[in-house]
């Protein structure tokens, strides 16, 4: 069937299948694309005894309002032949956002047989309701399954760019399956084809054989190929008419046969009309090896750059660099993985220079790129040449060799590195800090250049982007040092660890400052465009050599884009450029700039000073976990109770000291002795609690509050000053949990400035919340435990708003206010609670044997569980919920409760009273 232009009569269409309107008020929506398609063979109503569409000798369609009508419409088309003798081989059911498209020899057995048995006096309507009552589901699910087409309205959730369907895209696949109606082909498409790749791997020995052997034979695999084979096993995939051929595959002669089958049973699906070429299933290329070799991606550090993502990174330079990219650069991708970044402007980059380290993804880009006629005029080089079977590591050759082996292979194009480079990457995010042995299974063990590592030291060196960066750094040093006027340019995609920097990356970022001039960039979430576990902001960044010994002042501003979602940048890209300005106008609308850099201050720097021996110095975190010497496993040399014996000898670490004479706490509230430290914080009276806080962001879910040091990142509250710093740390861990904006990921925690007509409340709010958060508990560490010799601790709590003596009576309580009330009202309900507690169950005594022995700090010893009148919240809690008491768990539901108001009312005060983020 000739090509012919149906662009109207397919938006015809469409309006068809998204209306809602009756199946008769919409049919002239309908008939349009038919007709056109098919001229004087088209009939309809009268013409073709009632059917809604009929081609004679191809096809039938009956048009339904609602998908729940779709089997009822099937067994109606059917029954056109019995009833009718109308002849045809493929049936159609269209309704609200439905279409199925059968052929009529691949119907099911019980399908065929129902249709056969109809009496040919019934109307086809009738016939088609009265089987579809007759069909069981299994039945129905096997009829579904036969169709050689299937799309339903839940299908059409999203964009096709994001691996959803939408109508544009399916109404060119429908067209593509009318225009060739006697092929009986099945679909590869954007939703099925790494499952198709699946079903090729029993036709090879190696999994990967399987992926490659697609990527070799995807541009030409349409729905009139065929395969060509000579008498060495190789085959070959002729698609377009005989037009178009693949590189040769190498397929066993025992599996020749079937392979063939498969090949030409099915097409791939693509349409220039939507934007979809055969390009999108490279660009996937990620989830293809995710898939099939998921201990290769991770080993080699690979996220592969969304592609639309890498079309606007390249937007954002156009816009923004001061130069022109496309005309006066060599674009250089050293790891380019799957090629999206280079091959995402088609046709505007010029001459591209793409390397890898593994040969399975260099084979894999130039697939791509000999596929796309824009690259193959524009021009690209594939260092090393994939005929060699080898990968280039790009972080374990000095600069100038690598240079050399650059122009080495340009020169053979006649070719001269006589422009600057424009760096254009994004490097593996892969920490090399693990077993070497894993690394080289997988072939992914980076050996680095001393060169690089005397730029990045060895810690900061084993994280692999910034070792791409310090080779980067020399390469364009040499390049500058061999030519002044050329300067190059760096568009990197990288965490923002080292932009802030974080303290590892300091002393390079010093360096790297002396050569690079910062331009300008943009972060957006990890997990959101990478297939990431972990959520943290991904900067792309652009840098300009500008030398200079004293350093450039780079002020790192980024646009914030960590609010965008995929289907935001699902724009047509090749549209002209005005249309394309205009989405991503839109899409940019409000976007923020954020400052990446330490000026913010630490959260640390609040904490008072304490005397240290001679010294006066800010108060230090306390650790009593270290690490076991040689001579120290498989002894007892931990604090732990005797008879947590799993920790003594299993334990990697050690924790407190045998004969120490205080008490601190692991995270599960198991209790460990420890001795005094060099600050003197240690007490066993109820005068100080202790906070476990980490100063990063990253970490604001792992603080709490106990009444004993912890194993590590702990910190003391010992006077009203000490409880402002230490609770104010705490109150802005908890209430930012998971609410903080991506940017701030890696940052340290930094101190909120504070109005001072809101100091009083905002302190008030701190002890009220640590109040009601706290995990303080009352126990005792018996005596000759683990070790002889060892006195009895009793640990109390000094957080019980009804001791005297606590922490809380002594320096607290006297700083809540009562107006604003949110603090006063959380306060006087646990005070409450614990009235009510002592009154009506302890009554003033100790309660044993109460159920809570096996809790951490109960079970290891030998005396009866207890509580008294100044036990733990927590521990209260726990026994009335094991008891099922009503009383004290409706006051702990509104304990809860005000705890919640108080922690949204931090929460306003950082972020709209204090600015915190701004």
């Amino acid at each position: 069937m000739a090509k012919q232009s149906v662009s109207e009569e397919l938006e015809k269409f469409k309006d068809h299948l998204r209306s809602e309107s009756s199946e008769k008020s919409r049919q002239h929506n309908l008939y349009p694309l038919f007709h056109k398609l098919f001229k004087e063979k088209f009939k309809i109503e009268n013409d073709a005894k009632g059917a809604d569409v009929y081609v004679e000798g191809q096809l039938i369609i009956e048009s339904k309002t609602d998908f729940s009508q779709w089997l009822e419409g099937f067994y109606q088309a059917l029954h056109y032949h019995k009833k009718f003798g109308l002849t045809y081989n493929t049936i159609i059911v269209v309704a609200h956002k439905f279409v199925a498209i059968w052929k009529l020899n691949k119907l099911p057995e019980y399908a065929t047989i129902l249709a056969h048995t109809a009496s040919a006096q019934l109307a086809p309507n009738v016939v088609g309701k009265e089987n579809a009552r007759k069909t069981n589901n299994a039945n129905k699910v096997e009829i579904k399954n036969a169709a050689f087409y299937w799309l339903e309205p839940r299908d059409l959730q999203g964009d096709i760019f994001a691996g959803a369907r939408n109508l544009t895209t399916e109404s060119f696949e429908i067209l593509k399956i009318l225009n060739n109606l006697d092929s009986d082909r099945l679909q590869v498409n954007t939703h099925n084809f790494i499952d198709t790749i699946e079903c090729m791997k029993p036709y090879f020995e190696n999994p990967i054989d399987a992926v490659h052997a697609f990527y070799a034979i995807v541009p030409y695999w349409d729905i009139t190929s065929t395969v060509g084979e000579n008498e060495t096993g190789k085959i070959r995939v002729i698609g377009f008419k005989g037009n178009r051929f693949s590189e040769e595959v190498i397929i066993a002669p025992k599996h020749l046969r079937d392979f063939k089958r498969f090949i030409e049973t099915h097409y791939i699906f693509t349409n220039e009309g939507s934007g979809l070429t055969v390009d999108y299933y490279f660009s996937r290329f990620d989830e293809v090896m995710a898939v099939i070799d998921p201990e290769y991606v991770k080993q080699h550090g690979i996220f592969f750059t969304d592609r639309n993502l890498s079309r606007f990174a390249l937007w954002f330079a156009k816009h923004h660099f001061p130069g022109n990219i496309n005309e006066d650069y060599i674009v250089f991708d050293p790891a380019a993985g799957s090629g999206n970044l280079v091959s995402s402007w088609r046709g505007k980059l010029k001459h591209k220079i793409v390397s890898e380290l593994q040969p399975d993804l260099l084979r894999t880009i130039e697939r791509r790129m000999k596929a796309d006629p824009f690259h193959v005029e524009s021009g690209f080089t594939i260092v090393p040449k994939t005929s060699d079977n080898k990968g280039l590591n790009f972080i374990d050759h000095p600069a100038a060799d690598y240079l050399a082996e650059l122009q080495n292979e340009l020169n053979l194009k006649n070719i001269r590195l006589d422009k600057p480079l424009a760096f254009l990457l994004n490097p593996p995010y892969k920490n090399t800090d693990e077993k070497q042995e894993v690394r080289e299974q997988t072939e992914s063990h980076y050996h680095i250049d001393p060169s690089i590592l005397a730029l990045t030291g060895e810690d900061a060196g084993k994280e692999r982007y910034l070792a791409f960066l310090g080779q980067i750094l020399e390469m364009a040093k040499a390049q500058h040092d061999e030519d002044a006027a050329l300067s190059p340019v760096v568009m990197i995609f990288t965490p923002t660890s080292w932009l802030i920097p974080r303290p590892t990356y300091v002393s390079f970022r010093k360096i790297w400052d002396q050569h690079f001039k910062y331009h300008s960039g943009f972060i957006v979430t990890s997990n959101e465009w990478f297939k990431l576990d972990g959520k943290w902001p991904l900067a792309f960044t652009i840098w300009v050599y500008e030398p200079n010994e004293a350093g450039n002042e780079n002020a790192v501003m980024v646009s914030d884009l960590t609010h965008l979602s995929r289907p935001d940048l699902n724009i047509n890209w090749n549209d002209e450029d005005e249309k394309v300005e205009a989405d991503i106008k839109t899409v940019l609308n409000g976007v923020k700039d954020v400052r990446l850099d330490n000026s913010k201050g630490d959260i640390r720097d609040i904490l008072p000073l304490m005397k240290k021996r001679d010294k006066i110095i800010k108060q230090t975190r306390y650790d009593f976990s270290t690490a076991k010497k040689e001579n120290e496993k498989g002894k007892l040399v931990s604090g732990f109770p005797l008879k947590n014996n799993v920790r003594h000898f299993e334990l990697n670490r050690r924790c407190g000291q045998p004969d120490g004479e205080f008490i601190g706490f692991m995270d599960d509230c198991t209790p460990v002795r420890i001795k005094q430290d060099a600050l003197g914080r240690m007490t066993n009276k109820t005068d100080r609690v202790w906070i476990q806080a980490r100063p990063t962001f990253i970490d604001t879910n792992l603080t709490k509050v106990q009444n004993g040091a912890q194993d590590k990142y702990a910190y003391c509250a010992y006077d009203t000053h000490s409880a402002k710093a230490i609770f104010t740390w705490f109150a802005i861990t908890k209430s930012l949990n998971g609410v903080y904006p991506v940017w701030a990921n890696q940052y340290d925690i930094w101190p909120p400035q504070i109005k001072s007509s809101l100091e009083k409340y905002w302190y008030s709010l701190c002890f009220a919340f640590v109040l009601s958060e706290n995990r303080c508990v009352v126990t005792k560490f018996e005596a000759n435990n683990p070790v002889d010799g060892t006195p009895e601790v009793f640990v109390d709590n000094p957080l019980c708003p009804t001791n005297k003596e606590s922490f809380w009576c002594t320096t607290l309580n006297g700083e809540i206010i009562k107006e604003p009330n949110a603090a006063y009202l959380l306060v006087e309900k646990i005070k409450e609670l614990y009235r009510h507690w002592n009154m009506n169950y302890c009554k003033g005594q100790y309660m044993e044997y109460v159920g809570l022995q096996n809790e951490p700090y109960f079970k290891y010893f030998d005396y009866p569980d207890f509580l008294t009148p100044y036990s733990g919240l927590i521990q209260i809690k726990k026994y009335a919920e094991q008891e099922g008491l009503a009383d004290l768990q409706v006051l702990f539901a509104e304990i809860t409760k005000l705890t919640k108001d108080v922690k949204a009312e931090i929460y306003r005060l950082l972020v709209e009273e204090f600015k915190y983020f701004e």
